[in-house]
């Protein structure tokens, strides 16, 4: 989703030509790889913010976020909502649209929990002020289902997302790129949650009226939604095209240019395309890193998908160290009892395993077994694989008949989840 603008007639000083030209002279000074010079510029732009209006801070927030300058933006949203707080009730709307801007930064970050209250705050603040039916309360909610999404919780975020489709829905000052976006937004969540028909037959619907960068995430998101069920010639159609489209449209190295190589990648390992995969895989986590940095959940999940190559591909120690590198980001962005967190660290357990280090496995697989099943529930198929990697360490370690019965669990759940989406 982007940015939410704050729509101010703000005069044309010399102070923002000069805020202007420094944010440019940064972005060229960034091209040339000059980083001392990168930070004091920015430096520059901080210093002279201290005679600007809430509203031009929020504007001066958004072109920082749009450098990537995250520190720099954050700083300068906060320092707007102190602003804006001076002006006292009577701006309570303006306040919570900066409110948003920043937790949408924050999601950005994969700092997900306090993008959260933030932007819970935001949307309270809309709705107390100009009540549901309201194009500014339609954005916070579709904030809020774009939030859940990206942080792994699409059973949470279906609810914000279906309320926001009915608020752009009912709406005349509403743009046909918002009601869009919202219905694609639906979509998505239904296919993250397994429902695919419904889901499918949504997209598949708009998908050709799309414009062009709105329709990467689409085919994207068929893409998954195909190969989860194991329709690989078609998932590879749909990825290729999202990469094409994502190529034409973005800038190199752009997030969805790296999740259509992700997407790509899985389909060419389900393909026993060994070599293409892993050239896909390296070149979608380097372009997540080049965006986001090296410590963000979007990175973590390319990590990972790298580290199930490796160990499928008998390559334990290379997939230890990617399986580490993955927990430690979830755990550190996300938390440790998140389900990310925890199947990264159960299937390092399964990779100690495979290197017979069956008292380290067996500490991991207990240690996330239970939790995992308390999360997602029994039919979810990333419980179904840690039941599985739990009945093949049992087994291993001379364990036939509770091994037995834990493999016949996993089957008898993993047959339930295939005639539930079939």
């Amino acid at each position: 989703m982007k940015s939410i603008l704050l729509v101010f007639m703000v005069s044309g000083s010399l102070a923002a030509a000069t805020r202007t030209n420094d944010l440019a002279q940064g972005e060229r000074l960034e091209q040339a790889g000059q980083k001392t010079e990168i930070e004091r510029v920015y430096q520059q732009v901080l210093e002279r913010t201290q005679d600007l209006s809430a509203a031009q801070l929020n504007a001066l927030a958004i072109e920082l976020n749009q450098e990537r300058r995250y520190r720099e933006a954050e700083w300068v949203y906060r320092r707007s909502l102190e602003a804006w707080d001076r002006l006292g009730p009577k701006v309570m709307v303006s306040r919570s649209i900066t409110e948003d801007n920043l937790g949408m930064l924050l999601q950005q970050e994969g700092r997900y929990s306090e993008a959260e209250s933030v932007m819970l705050e935001a949307a309270r603040g809309i709705e107390a002020m100009e009540g549901i039916r309201n194009l500014n309360n339609a954005r916070a909610v579709s904030a809020l289902a774009a939030l859940y999404s990206a942080w792994g919780r699409p059973e949470k975020a279906e609810p914000w997302a279906e309320q926001a489709d009915q608020i752009f829905s009912a709406l005349d000052d509403a743009s046909k790129e918002e009601r869009v976006a919202s219905r694609q937004m639906r979509a998505s969540l239904l296919l993250a949650q397994g429902k695919y028909p419904e889901g499918e037959g949504m997209l598949r619907a708009m998908v050709g009226e799309l414009p062009d960068a709105q329709a990467v995430g689409a085919y994207n998101d068929l893409a998954v939604a195909e190969t989860a069920q194991n329709h690989f010639a078609e998932a590879e159609v749909l990825a290729s095209h999202a990469l094409e489209l994502a190529q034409r449209v973005f800038p190199p190295q752009h997030p969805l240019a790296a999740a259509s190589l992700n997407n790509l990648a899985q389909v060419q390992r389900f393909q026993g395309r060994y070599l293409q995969a892993e050239t896909n895989y390296r070149e979608a986590i380097a372009a997540w890193e080049h965006t986001f940095g090296p410590q963000h959940p979007d990175t973590a999940k390319g990590v990972m998908n790298l580290a199930a190559f490796y160990h499928e591909r008998g390559r334990e120690a290379g997939a230890e160290d990617l399986y580490r590198r993955a927990a430690g980001i979830f755990e550190n962005t996300l938390g440790r009892d998140h389900p990310l967190t925890l199947v990264a660290r159960n299937e390092l357990g399964d990779v100690l395993r495979a290197e017979h280090r069956y008292s380290e496995s067996e500490k991991l697989s207990r240690a996330t077994l239970g939790p995992l099943e308390t999360s997602l529930g029994e039919q979810d198929p990333r419980v179904v694989r840690a039941l599985t990697n739990y009945a093949r360490l049992l087994k291993e370690t001379r364990h036939p008949g509770e091994a037995s019965a834990i493999r016949k669990r996993a089957e008898g759940l993993a047959q339930g989840f295939r005639s539930q989406h079939p």
